[in-house]
């Protein structure tokens, strides 16, 4: 069983999530219940917790402090926080010291705290294995792997952390390594989903795990504070200084190599510089984290600005409450723009998402329209960014989606976006289609029409085209039974004969040649 504390100064809130839920469903329990963070960090001294769902505002000890306290002493526990929108700029800070998730008060219910509760106890594990004393030697939670976590989840690592660095002689030659993943875009001919990518992932770190070695003998894999699926950070120590850059090249070249083979996935590298000193740990940091920007941002040459952007999401959960369209595309458009045009790194984007999702789910849920099940896929891959322009799409993805909500179009059996994506389609049957033509013919951005048609039309928009073009491919084969499948393939658009091939015995449970043959046979 997990065990959980709830930490909050209000008697209500308290009962109401100590009761809201059946915990043991969730292999959990409610191990304590807390008024202050003060009697709540010294519960955790005593008997730590697994997961701690704390408010950020109380007295004595307010949730913020409590989640600093306990990020260097007690790095396996997992925190939630408890927070109303007008907090973000709290939250803000408070994801800096690896928050796993949030809770926006209203709408706290069974279903949201049962999805935040399992993922929480997913980051339970996760962490377990990262923390665990057969991970890092006899110093247990305290070896070198939380040592170096800390650097990047806590932002600081403390001076006697650097000294225990150098007596263990990792200080002499080291620096930093991420490897950066593009993952595959939905086309035509294949469809990926966030459990395609999650097993890419887990593929890429396997690839990582077994080449790495070959390169780097000493090193221990840290966690990004955003884009957590977007790439892996290894801390290289115990290395020559004066082969830095080359060993960093072929390491690369190998990760590259290994991955075209298994994963398809492109794998970019980026590095510190080399260091010799405790005192330019964060330097070190700093460098490698610059390095990801620069990537995300698609240039090397940029100056991180402040987003101001607190007061937007309650406006955003306002204008969906009041079904204010106008309003709610106002907002959007300065999300959009900020993104588009001011320098940020991927958690600044993150945290933009996050919030958003939060604004999303609360203005919903206030008119009753919340689908949980809609808005977890709207924001499930913000894990996985690794790019200014996909955060851009995801805004746009979301944007389009509730505007079409509040304006009622999509829910009925079809919407005129839907018959404008039908009539290109129909029109264009003969010539190769691609999904980004298909939405901008429509005036909407790429995920939301691939998402508002399966829901209108019932199956995919990559299904509905390979279907017509098969009823024309029998159209031709009737004119002309003796027609090349070959030249029926080129005709409708199609890049090889394979892939047409596999689509028609998709569609009709036959190959084009056994059609041809069973035209032939009737005639």
């Amino acid at each position: 069983m997990y065990s959980v504390y709830v930490v909050d100064d209000e008697p209500i809130i308290l009962s109401g999530i100590t009761h809201l839920l059946d915990w043991s469903k969730l292999e959990c329990e409610i191990a304590g219940c807390f008024r202050n963070g003060k009697e709540a960090y010294d519960a955790i001294v005593r008997h730590p917790a697994d997961i701690v769902i704390t408010d950020i505002k109380m007295p004595v000890m307010d949730g913020l402090e409590l989640v600093t306290k306990c990020a260097s002493s007690h790095p396996q526990t997992v925190f939630v926080i408890l927070t109303s929108l007008e907090e973000f700029r709290l939250v803000k800070e408070a994801i800096r010291y690896s928050v796993s998730e949030y809770i926006v008060k209203t709408e706290l219910d069974e279903a949201v705290l049962t999805r935040v509760v399992a993922k929480a106890v997913r980051e339970v594990e996760r962490r377990r294995s990262i923390y665990s004393p057969q991970q890092t030697g006899a110093e247990g939670v305290q070896g070198v792997e939380q040592m170096v976590q800390n650097l990047f989840l806590m932002r600081d690592v403390s001076a006697s952390v650097r000294v225990r660095l150098e007596d263990k002689g990792l200080m002499d030659s080291y620096g930093f390594v991420a490897f950066l993943l593009r993952y595959p875009s939905s086309t035509l001919e294949t469809s990926w989903s966030i459990d395609d990518y999650m097993r890419l992932y887990e593929w890429q770190a396997d690839i990582i795990a077994k080449v790495l070695p070959s390169v780097f003998p000493d090193s221990v894999r840290v966690t990004p504070q955003c884009a957590r699926y977007g790439m892996f950070i290894y801390f290289i120590h115990d290395t020559r200084g004066d082969m830095w850059r080359s060993l960093v090249n072929r390491l690369g070249e190998k990760v590259r190599k290994a991955s075209g083979m298994v994963t398809g996935l492109e794998s970019y590298v980026v590095s510190s510089s080399i260091h010799t000193s405790a005192s330019a740990l964060v330097e070190a940091r700093d460098e490698v984290e610059r390095a990801v920007t620069a990537h995300y941002l698609g240039r090397d040459d940029f100056e991180l600005e402040d987003l101001d952007l607190d007061s937007v999401y309650p406006k955003i959960e306002k204008t969906i409450a009041q079904r204010n369209t106008v309003g709610f595309a106002a907002c959007m458009r300065l999300l959009v723009t900020t993104l588009s045009t001011k320098d940020h790194g991927p958690g600044q984007a993150s945290f933009i998402l996050s919030a958003l999702s939060s604004a999303v789910r609360a203005g919903l849920g206030a008119i009753g329209m919340l689908d949980e099940e809609m808005v977890d896929d709207l924001f499930a891959f913000t894990p996985f960014i690794l790019s200014r322009s996909w955060a851009v799409h995801t805004l746009e993805d979301v944007r389009d989606e509730i505007e079409s909500l509040l304006k009622g179009i999509g829910s009925a059996s079809s919407s005129p976006i839907i018959d404008k994506a039908r009539e290109y389609v129909l029109s264009h049957v003969t010539q190769r289609i691609t999904l980004s033509d298909v939405a901008s013919y429509a005036g909407v951005s790429l995920g939301y029409m691939s998402k508002s048609f399966k829901r209108v039309m019932g199956r995919s928009l990559v299904d509905y085209v390979n279907d017509m073009k098969v009823d024309r491919a029998r159209e031709m084969m009737a004119a002309s039974p003796h027609m090349r499948v070959g030249e029926v393939a080129i005709a409708l658009g199609f890049e090889n004969i394979y892939y047409f091939s596999k689509v028609f015995r998709r569609v009709t449970g036959m190959s084009p040649s056994e059609y041809q043959k069973q035209l032939q046979e009737v005639q």
